[in-house]
């Protein structure tokens, strides 16, 4: 897999992901003999490096695109890591960023990088024995991540036609971060729709709540939400004892109808590193129960109940009148010990009543693995693609259309090439995806 990370979000993404790989390389307490951990490295390894420096140090299999050079200077000083970057993959400009204008990064910028990000790509690919596919990195409030993402985004399928490209993007906070990130997130989500196989939406706001509830950071930093993104991503990502367990089989799994290709992941528990060996002591039918209620709709005001803000509990719930959201598909994936007389038992996904009546294929799958991830004694991660994803999106349409209306910010897309098609048609494709997913039952 080659992952490429954009702007300033996808590269500290990028750079808290594969810190949070190689923390779980090294974690002592794996609960598997020495022969399944090391196949669990090797397998690791293979996936995410592409050698060892001579230092010693993992090479990340990744390509680093940037317009300003602020961020990534500050990681590639950072040698306490026991890993690194290669130099070569390294593509940044000085010169001012995209002025967090999507268009200006994709009509302007991105052509300007395209050959040598492409170059890059076609050399980390050569490289690799077996090439499954793409993971893209990236926020899309700015100018660099959304912009250049998404151009690249569409060469990439014009070149590598039958691989499988992931996007994972980043949702700009609701009370706002940027005055234009409205249109970005706009035209990224309408762009990247066509180019990519699935795309995993993280909201900014769900993370930075997660934070704050879960982990008790009441000053919550970017890092801190990179490294809750980082174990989501991972719970998903990291290998598994099955050979089925690839980006090809996980895009065959959640987003093979071509109308519904977003994705969002649902993980518990997120603790602390410092309450980690104070973690209570839940079963796995408490864990699986508890993702199985991140699904629910609360019957008060039709609104999304969050909890997976709250933590687990041992005593289930009996009650029956609660109103799930509809489900395409969903993958569960589970890690850490399991024994006679506590098994992983996921039947409460297999519910007809949460899924889609014309979906005849298998809406629902769960994969194990029994070496611990980072330590937890156990650790679930829920890649779902159901309806709960048209009410962000609403949401985004309704800010945007009304900036559109009154005109706002409209020249500074237009002077670098987008006309009033370009806007109505993103406005179409986004309004059609929330109206697919609206529809669901």
């Amino acid at each position: 897999m080659l992952t490429l990370q954009f702007g300033q979000c996808g590269n500290q993404l990028g750079h808290a992901l594969f810190s949070k790989i190689s923390a779980d390389l090294e974690c002592a307490n794996t609960g598997v003999p020495h022969n399944i951990n090391y196949q669990y490295s090797e397998d690791t390894f293979n996936k995410w490096f592409n050698g060892i420096s001579k230092e010693g140090k993992h090479l990340a299999r990744a390509i680093l695109v940037d317009t300003e050079q602020k961020v990534i200077k500050k990681m590639w000083n950072n040698t306490t890591i026991p890993w690194m970057y290669w130099t070569k993959n390294v593509i940044c400009q000085s010169g001012g960023g995209c002025a967090n204008n999507w268009a200006y990064g994709y009509m302007i910028k991105g052509h300007e990088l395209k050959d040598e990000i492409l170059n890059s790509v076609r050399q980390e690919i050569e490289r690799m024995d077996h090439f499954d596919g793409f993971l893209l990195l990236l926020s899309s409030s700015g100018g660099t991540g959304s912009g250049i993402g998404s151009y690249i985004a569409k060469l990439l399928r014009e070149e590598y036609k039958s691989k499988p490209i992931i996007t994972t993007t980043i949702l700009p906070f609701s009370f706002g971060e940027v005055s234009t990130q409205n249109y970005n997130t706009l035209f990224t989500l309408a762009k990247l729709y066509n180019q990519s196989d699935m795309n995993i939406i993280i909201e900014n706001d769900q993370i930075h709540d997660i934070c704050k509830t879960l982990l008790k950071k009441f000053t919550t930093s970017l890092q801190d939400m990179n490294e809750i993104i980082s174990e989501k991503l991972l719970a998903i990502l990291q290998p598994i004892n099955s050979i089925k367990h690839s980006i090809n089989s996980l895009v065959s799994q959640i987003a093979s109808h071509p109308c519904y290709k977003l994705a969002t992941i649902k993980s518990t528990p997120h603790i602390s590193t410092m309450s980690l060996k104070y973690e209570p002591i839940y079963n796995w039918s408490s864990y699986t129960h508890h993702l199985k209620q991140t699904l629910r709709i609360s019957n008060s005001d039709s609104k999304l109940t969050n909890v997976e803000l709250k933590l687990p509990s041992n005593l289930l719930s009996t009650t029956t009148h609660h109103v799930y959201t509809c489900s395409v598909s969903n993958l569960l994936v589970t890690r850490g010990t399991t024994t006679d007389n506590n098994l992983v038992v996921p039947n409460e996904f297999k519910d007809k009543h949460l899924y889609t009546d014309w979906n005849t294929t298998d809406c629902f799958s769960h994969l194990h693995q029994e070496r611990k991830f980072l330590n937890y004694d156990k650790f679930l991660g829920l890649i779902t693609n159901n309806s709960q994803i048209s009410y962000p999106l609403d949401i985004l349409l309704n800010k945007t259309w009304n900036s559109y209306i009154h005109a706002a910010f409209l020249h500074q897309y237009k002077r670098f090439g987008l006309e009033e098609d370009d806007f109505l048609q993103a406005f179409s494709v986004i309004e059609n995806v929330v109206k697919e997913y609206k529809e669901l039952t």
